[in-house]
């Protein structure tokens, strides 16, 4: 009888009340208000610009996407783009709606986890880290990675305060396949802490491991498969995830030695601090506090807190590792798998602070903050985030440049006489993007891609008839001008070694991002 009530007792303190749904509502609508007129209207990244392409045609071997292949973020985009009618607009209204779910998914969490009134904090630094206020806002996988992680990561914490059911198993299985789907390195950093969860259950824990990875298997399989056939086949797949991962060795532990781990380190200590900015400092400084708090006091927090602070450590431990030790963290979304799990630390950080009046300042103070690093960060400031801060003037420039650039070169020069050029792939604006804007021009990418699936004798990337092509060199018969894409951050010495560029002059209206010479200029 005993254990009865106690059961009884525990599954009434795992469900939420009405006022927690309201909560959340409330957070989640707040959060929708502030991202929506932040969209992006052009593909901001080349991973938005193959995502896009991918919408219309996925084809791993065409890189669209790249390897791994995004499946299931691709495929609810074409699903989306039924309604939309804009495959770049689908996938930024998808990050719209998981951005603004996962604000009220974390209160959900922090609250389960440490009380509502963490719950309220985390979802405030949710609603306005730059890092999710900005992936909320473009064409890019990491913020529904993000909803799918902190998701999966509810689904283990109730489970773990029920005894992990067998449902729970099949629910962690299904969600893990997903996640999968969505963003496959992120399904490693898991592992911990669903074996975790799992292996805690009562009764039958290793059958219950075993139903969890079977769904999970299977679910990867019923996504996998036709991922392949569109791809090519297992053969192709596997040929261009071979020189995915040799294209980023040098980029991990493995491949790159300590140089490699030091930058992944630094990478990701930065993209984490742009998402908690000077919430660092607040979680730094109760850090210290409770190093010289009652020692007595101390212990009764954390035995009251052990479960939930395992739970955080087998979440955040595990896939910072993994995106250091084993993988690479080359763009600020790479740290949104785990950094809600930092956000929820500092929540916790700021509900030590006991007076009521301190701690509504505080959280306000870090709120403010971080709205004013993401909507009005100075210029000259930049360089405190080394040129890597996720801010509303980033989306809007690269808009601006995208936008000049496309209007300046559709207005004055000819499809049919000129040929675009592109030094290099150049991740914020280059050859993917103008696939997508200028389809009507012949493109040509003049240095080559060794992660491109292209013939031996035919290496060289190419955009004919807005479809991705590959030839053994510029072929310019019928051109008389070449348009020589220079975007913010690099330079017309990029093409020194392929034209004459002292006779390259800037074409009109672009704002000095597109350049004209003579197709006798061609060394």
């Amino acid at each position: 009888m005993v254990e009865v009530v106690a059961q009884m007792s525990m599954n009434r303190a795992n469900r939420f009340e009405g006022r927690d749904w309201a909560a959340a509502a409330v957070l989640f609508a707040l959060s929708l208000a502030l991202r929506v007129p932040f969209r992006s209207q052009f593909a901001y990244h080349w991973d938005s610009a193959e995502f896009v392409l991918a919408v219309r045609e996925y084809n791993v071997a065409l890189s669209q996407p790249h390897a791994p292949g995004y499946f299931l973020y691709v495929m609810l985009g074409r699903l989306v783009n039924i309604f939309v009618g804009d495959p770049h607009a689908s996938l930024v209204w998808m990050s719209v709606a998981f951005g603004a779910v996962l604000t009220g998914l974390l209160y959900l969490l922090g609250t389960a986890m440490f009380g509502r009134r963490a719950g309220l904090v985390v979802g405030l630094l949710v609603l306005t880290s730059p890092q999710t206020w900005f992936h909320s806002c473009v064409a890019l996988a990491y913020i529904v990675d993000a909803f799918l992680v902190c998701l999966i990561v509810l689904c283990c914490w109730r489970a773990l305060r029920r005894g992990c059911r067998w449902a729970d198993a099949v629910i962690i299985g299904v969600l893990l396949a997903i996640a999968g789907g969505v963003r496959p390195q992120t399904v490693p950093g898991l592992m911990p802490l669903v074996a975790y969860t799992l292996w805690t259950a009562s009764g039958r824990r290793l059958a219950k491991l075993a139903v969890a990875l079977g769904v999970c298997v299977i679910g990867t399989l019923a996504w996998l498969a036709p991922m392949l056939r569109m791809s090519g086949g297992w053969a192709v797949y596997a040929e261009v995830f071979r020189r995915h991962a040799t294209f980023n060795a040098p980029a991990t532990f493995s491949g790159g030695g300590t140089n490699a781990l030091l930058w992944n380190v630094f990478f990701t200590g930065l993209y984490c601090w742009n998402g908690l900015v000077i919430g660092t400092a607040l979680l730094a400084g109760v850090l210290i506090v409770r190093v010289r708090m009652d020692h007595r006091r101390k212990q009764d927090w954390y035995a009251a807190h052990r479960e939930a602070l395992r739970v955080l450590a087998l979440w955040i431990g595990p896939m910072m590792l993994f995106e250091t030790m084993i993988s690479f963290t080359k763009q600020p979304g790479y740290v949104l798998s785990y950094l809600p799990g930092l956000i929820i630390l500092v929540a916790i950080a700021a509900g030590q602070l006991q007076k009521p009046a301190v701690f509504g300042v505080v959280t306000a103070v870090v709120c403010i903050v971080n709205a004013v690093v993401f909507l009005a960060w100075p210029r000259p400031w930049d360089g405190l985030f080394f040129h890597a801060g996720r801010t509303a003037r980033e989306i809007r420039e690269h808009d601006h440049q995208v936008a000049q650039m496309v209007f300046a070169i559709r207005n004055q020069l000819n499809p049919g006489e000129t040929a675009i050029c592109h030094a290099r792939e150049y991740l914020p604006l280059g050859l993917r993007h103008l696939q997508l804007y200028l389809p009507e021009f012949e493109q040509y990418q003049l240095t080559i891609d060794p992660a491109m699936l292209s013939p031996a004798d035919r290496p060289m990337m190419s955009i004919r008839g807005g479809q991705l092509d590959f030839v053994r060199g510029l072929e310019l018969t019928g051109k008389r001008v070449l348009a020589l894409i220079v975007p913010r951050g690099t330079s017309l010495e990029d093409y020194a070694q392929y034209f004459d560029v002292q006779r390259a002059k800037p074409l009109p209206e672009s704002e000095g991002s597109v350049y004209t010479i003579g197709a006798e200029a061609a060394r």
